[in-house]
């Protein structure tokens, strides 16, 4: 089997790969952030739900402002009519009046009760809102590194793909001159087609990342392959228990059940305050019409304007125990709300924890992989040298030099996993900003001008 088989088509598709981003080379993470808060539409959603709450507190307020109502009507009654056993007589009788009227509410608690909930419900969708551009960020950032992370992985299943193929020229060579057997041949070849296979692989997944940073930006790109450079300086520098305290106060979601527990609150007194009275300042003023009866012989027209100033009690006695139910349904929800509000807070609390751990031990794995690279690097060079002078053997370097590229496959990724470790631990205590991206973005540089 001859190894440009492989090696020739692999190249191609490297080539294209690289070429489409290059092409693309100008976008950076913040230019897709920009472009998924355009196109995203979960984080659309939660803003247009955002401003269908806006009007939540106007509609509530709309409770203790007036009212006025205008109604009109007009009547035409046509009949027949006879009076002390006259003939009968057609009769037309018409009429219209209209009613203009002015209710102002004067004493309403629950009314007032609703303004406070309608503004607890804002504060709600707000802090909703905040979580949904969290998630929409770390979405964006995940999507973008996980693409990253995939180039790189074919790039590494490429590398290892012609180191295998250099590796299966030289058995080929070795069997001809008589200084190799056929098991070298078998054995490169083997490992050829197991490094074909794994580089189709690489590519399917790149294929699905890149699918899935499509889905949140709503459009197709190739990206430049990147790494991020020193994250020390960007590390968390407060003592976790100071994380701690952050979120349990300033987590978005723990802020969106803060407020939803106000309102379960403001929902019980409203429910309550069913029980009080309401007061009413009631003003109309009435004009009507009549051209007669067809009760009465003679048709009397009659014109009259009318006006009214009146205050309107209602005092609530009995509604069949709807009121008390009512009641019992908030205090039993705003229990639900607390009891979800803890939930919060315990699991910002493990959000804390788990991206603190990550922001660490992803710095400490950072440095060890360093480790690892300059050691595979040395290895290839001892390997190569080695092998010229006869005490290494081809394997010893095609070995060496497939540890190198994962090597620096494995350190690159830990670099992307610890940066988004860092935006995870601040997107838990809520205060992941943009500004936050733009400084990740000044450690983002092309692959093949920095070196680990």
């Amino acid at each position: 089997m001859n190894d440009k088989s492989y090696s020739v088509p692999a190249l191609l598709t490297l080539c294209v790969l690289m070429g489409a981003s290059m092409a693309a080379s100008s976008q950076t993470l913040v230019s897709l952030y920009h472009m998924a808060r355009n196109q995203d539409p979960q984080f659309l959603a939660a803003q247009a739900s955002l401003d269908a709450m806006r009007e939540k507190p106007l509609q509530a307020r709309a409770g203790l402002l007036p009212t006025v109502n205008l109604t009109a009507n007009q009547t035409g009654q046509n009949g027949q009519t006879a009076f002390d056993n006259a003939p009968f007589v057609d009769r037309n009788v018409q009429s219209w009046g209209w009613t203009l009227q002015l209710t102002q509410p004067l004493l309403r608690w629950a009314n007032w009760i609703a303004l406070d909930q309608a503004e607890a419900q804002l504060l709600q969708a707000q802090a909703q809102s905040s979580a949904a551009h969290t998630d929409l960020v770390l979405r964006t950032v995940q999507a973008y590194f996980d693409v990253e992370v995939a180039m790189q992985s074919v790039g590494v299943a490429q590398a290892q793909l012609d180191a295998v193929g250099e590796h299966l020229a030289l058995a080929q060579r070795g069997f001809k001159v008589g200084t190799g057997t056929v098991t070298d041949v078998h054995e490169a070849q083997a490992k050829q087609a197991l490094g074909l296979a794994q580089r189709v692989a690489a590519v399917n997944d790149l294929a699905v990342k890149e699918s899935e940073l499509e889905r949140i930006i709503g459009q197709s790109l190739r990206l430049a392959p990147v790494q991020i450079g020193d994250l020390s300086a960007a590390s968390a520098v407060r003592p976790l228990a100071q994380w701690l305290d952050l979120a349990a106060t300033d987590n978005a979601a723990v802020r969106a059940q803060q407020a939803a527990l106000m309102e379960a609150r403001h929902l019980v007194r409203k429910n309550t305050a069913l029980h009080a009275p309401t007061l009413d300042l009631v003003a109309n003023q009435a004009v009507s019409y009549n051209s007669g009866t067809m009760n009465s012989p003679a048709d009397i027209a009659n014109r009259v304007q009318s006006q009214q100033l009146a205050l309107q009690l209602t005092v609530p006695l009995f509604a069949g125990g709807g009121t008390q139910s009512l009641v019992r349904e908030a205090v039993a929800l705003e229990e639900k709300v607390r009891q979800e509000l803890d939930a919060a807070q315990r699991n910002a609390a493990s959000q804390v924890r788990q991206a603190y751990a990550g922001v660490v031990n992803g710095l400490a794995q950072i440095d060890a992989l360093h480790t690892a690279v300059q050691a595979s690097r040395n290895a290839v060079e001892s390997n190569k040298i080695g092998y010229k002078i006869g005490t290494r053997i081809s394997p010893d370097v095609l070995s060496a030099e497939q540890q190198l590229y994962q090597s620096q496959r494995d350190f690159n990724k830990a670099r992307f996993d610890a940066a988004l470790q860092q935006l995870k631990l601040l997107a838990a205590v809520g205060h992941l900003q943009e500004s936050d991206l733009q400084n990740l973005q000044s450690l983002i540089t092309p692959i093949q001008d920095v070196q680990p």
